[in-house]
């Protein structure tokens, strides 16, 4: 039985009745107008998707409220739903972003738009929290520990939130009070509205800059939590087993400090990562999982598209002598605030003669129009007799509300067996927001062919000087027949080319996202790539030339709406190959919904490649005509609120047969060679079964099974081999990694 919505009448007493009369805030997802005595209401909710402003209609509406308490931010969102629209209750797993009803909390406690939180609760009562940098950049590695809850009410939803103080690092955390910047939206899944207070929206490149300043009363909250882990690993393949036990610690003292420590840390080994194929010469880019590394880590990112300073991955990663993953002995991290001066530290020791040792200092000084950043990073690696700094100076100045400057320089000074490099990066990013339905973004980035961060950092290359512009409009007041509620445009023009001059990139790019009523979207992208070079590919051998062609792109999603048993997923591409013609690709991912509890998607992806260029050794290439398939299914199944069971499968197959050996001569061309060039055929699989079972905030015991291996074939000219199916279907008898897992971490809050 619903519970009914509190009059307005009923709550505006309660709000003029005085914090004297105010009882606890219990999270049950109830509005009780006794816990609520005294809170701030906001009830100006307007339509952020479409992005025209229009005020929430009556049968839309909504109203949030804030309060301030000793255990920390207290929010509730109520919202009604129009009888004719199906509600989406589906569940998913935290930091899912499949589209259901949901409501969001955002929060900048500094309310100087560097960083901001955001907490959503989904009707069904599944939650996601994301950390918000570079104004619109959303983060859901971090996960934080938080109150919430969710009910029916007469006519639609409420929700309820406490955010404890200790959420995060905040300046002048002393002070009776204190002005935060805040945002609340509700989403309909079914119609893909989003209504919201205030009027911003990330569609814009001024984001957290624009939530609603409000001051409230402060209170101090210190912190101590300690999460141990134990993990029993048992090998099915070699009938080995192993037990690692570890802890993270976190301790605030106050607001203004807080510190993380870790030892033996965990690794999140019940998460997989995307199976990659990478013939590049490019490293990948993983995301991290980690609780320790993802604890106040938006500090340290400067999110710019020079590279990451600090890439976590890279701590615990594959040991200097290739043997394996490094064991980390312990790492600190520590972010705090003097005042307008912010700082954060970071430091970590791998075991093994081959393990490395990491320092980095990171400080800023300034507040909301302008933000002073210094950056320092130490890595020493003994096995390889190398050690590396990289020195970055970094700004945000936003003069007033329609510009925000991005500058940054870096500088990177190694030595390696008594031989020492230097080099220099640097770039400016520019957001201007004009007035009207048009935005502009101008990117500038320069490296030279010694600047180096891939020690602690991440950058896939360096040597190039780089030039973008962007230009967007938006069209958001569509007719209301049209089965369109809103399209974004963008123009792009991209330039790169290396310190020696050679073009590496020149494309021009025209692309729309429209989204649709019934809560769908459409993504169409054309661009056109002028004949470049591609001066990775052969390893420091010379630069490849890489011919002109077009590009086009489609994507178009279909959520589930109310009941419905059905969401879809399809994408087409076209695209140029390197030598000349064109290459495709297409998927298609239908996911089935059994109930709001259980769903299973099943993907099928595949490439067709008519001159796939491989680089073989020294000067030489291969021309490849390739058939790739991936499938991907997922099920998920939510037992009650506290049991979740998740099975992921990702299966690649590649056949390649050999077209044309080929010799990139000393005149920059690519020739016809006769060398041998044999067929190949790869094989990848990736498959996890996992249970999980919540204890608690941030406190879970999992059972997971995975098996995984990898496989390349090589064929002679001629040799009979059977193709792209018999490759897909071989994939399932991989077998290089077969183990069981079972794990336990459990949080005390001391």
């Amino acid at each position: 039985m619903s519970a009914p919505l509190l009059s307005n009448a009923m709550l505006t007493a309660a709000l003029l009745a005085g914090p004297a009369l105010a009882e606890p805030i219990v999270i049950d997802g109830v509005i009780d107008e006794a816990e609520w005595v005294g809170a701030q209401r906001f009830d100006q909710f307007v339509a952020v998707q479409p992005l025209n402003g229009a005020p929430a209609p009556a049968d839309r509406r909504a109203e949030a409220f804030l309060k301030s308490t000793p255990q920390g931010l207290a929010f509730a969102i109520r919202a009604w739903h129009p009888p004719s629209v199906p509600q989406t209750r589906s569940r998913r797993q935290r930091d899912d972003g499949t589209p259901v009803d949901r409501f969001n909390v955002m929060i900048d406690l500094d309310a100087d738009g560097r960083v901001g939180y955001d907490f959503t609760i989904t009707t069904a009562g599944d939650i996601m929290d994301e950390v918000i940098n570079n104004e619109n950049s959303f983060n859901s590695d971090w996960d934080g520990a938080w109150q919430h809850a969710v009910t029916d009410v007469e006519g639609g939803y409420s929700a309820e939130w406490l955010i404890p103080w200790s959420i995060a690092q905040m300046r002048n955390s002393g002070a009776p009070r204190r002005t935060i910047g805040i945002y609340f939206d509700r989403v309909i899944a079914a119609t893909g509205e989003r209504y919201a207070y205030p009027n911003a929206s990330f569609q814009r490149p001024r984001f957290v800059s624009d939530f609603a300043r409000i001051e409230i009363d402060q209170y101090q909250q210190s912190q101590l939590a300690v999460t141990p882990y134990g993990v029993l690993m048992h090998d099915r393949i070699t009938a080995d087993s192993e037990f690692k036990t570890g802890a993270d610690l976190f301790w605030k003292p106050n607001g203004d400090h807080q510190f993380a420590f870790t030892f033996n840390p965990d690794f999140g080994q019940v998460e997989s990562d995307e199976l990659v194929v990478n013939f590049s010469a490019l490293e990948t880019f993983f995301s991290d999982k980690r609780p320790f590394f993802t604890e106040n880590q938006s500090y340290f990112d400067l999110q710019h598209n020079l590279g990451t300073l600090f890439y976590t991955r890279r701590v615990g990663g594959s040991l200097d002598d290739g043997s394996g993953a490094a064991d980390i002995h312990a790492a600190v991290k520590g972010n705090g605030s003097l005042g307008q001066l912010n700082y954060g530290v970071f430091a970590a020791q791998e075991d093994g003669v081959a393990g490395r040792d990491y320092a980095l200092l990171r400080s800023t000084y300034g507040g909301e129009q302008l933000t002073l950043g210094l950056t320092q990073s130490h890595t020493r690696r003994p096995f390889l007799d190398r050690s590396a700094d990289v020195t970055a100076v970094d700004a945000r100045w936003t003069p007033n509300n329609q510009w925000l400057l991005r500058p940054l320089i870096i500088h990177s000074d190694s030595e390696t067996a008594g031989l020492g490099q230097d080099g220099y990066a640097g770039g400016l990013s520019v957001d201007w927001d004009m007035p009207g339905p048009w935005r502009q973004q101008y990117f500038a980035l320069y490296s030279d062919d010694s600047f180096e961060l891939n020690d602690l950092g991440y950058q896939q290359r360096n040597d190039f000087r780089y030039f973008e512009w962007e230009s967007g409009y938006r069209q958001d007041h569509l007719n209301a027949d049209s089965r369109y509620a809103s399209h974004a445009w963008e123009f792009e023009w991209a330039y790169r080319e290396n310190t020696a001059g050679q073009k590496l990139l020149n494309s021009y790019t025209a692309q729309r996202y429209s989204e649709l009523r019934d809560g769908s979207n459409l993504f169409v992208l054309l661009r056109w790539r002028e004949s470049a070079f591609d001066d990775r590919l052969s390893r420091g051998n010379g630069a490849v030339p890489i011919k002109a062609g077009p590009q086009l792109f489609i994507e178009r999603s279909i959520p589930r709406r109310g009941d419905a048993a059905l969401s879809w997923y399809w994408a087409f591409e076209s695209f140029p190959d390197a030598v000349g013609g064109q290459s495709y690709f297409a998927g298609l991912q239908p996911r089935w919904h059994l109930n709001s509890h259980v769903d299973l998607d099943l993907g099928l992806y595949a490439w067709r490649q008519n001159d796939w260029l491989l680089w073989q050794q020294d000067r030489e290439f291969g021309s490849f005509s390739s058939q790739r398939a991936e499938l991907y299914s997922n099920l998920n199944w939510f037992l009650g609120d506290k049991q979740e069971l998740r099975v992921k499968l990702q299966a690649i197959a590649i056949d390649a047969s050999a077209r044309q050996a080929r010799r990139l001569d000393t005149a920059g061309r690519l020739l016809d060679s006769d060398a041998e060039l044999n067929d190949f055929q790869l094989r990848n699989l990736g498959f996890q079964l996992r249970y999980r079972y919540k204890l608690g905030p941030l406190s879970d015991i999992y059972a997971v099974y995975s098996r995984g291996g990898y496989a390349i074939d090589e064929f002679e000219p001629g040799q009979a081999h059977g193709g792209l199916n018999s490759g897909l279907e071989d994939v399932f008898s991989l077998r290089d990694d077969d183990q069981f897992l079972l794990k336990i971490a459990y949080r005390f809050e001391l």
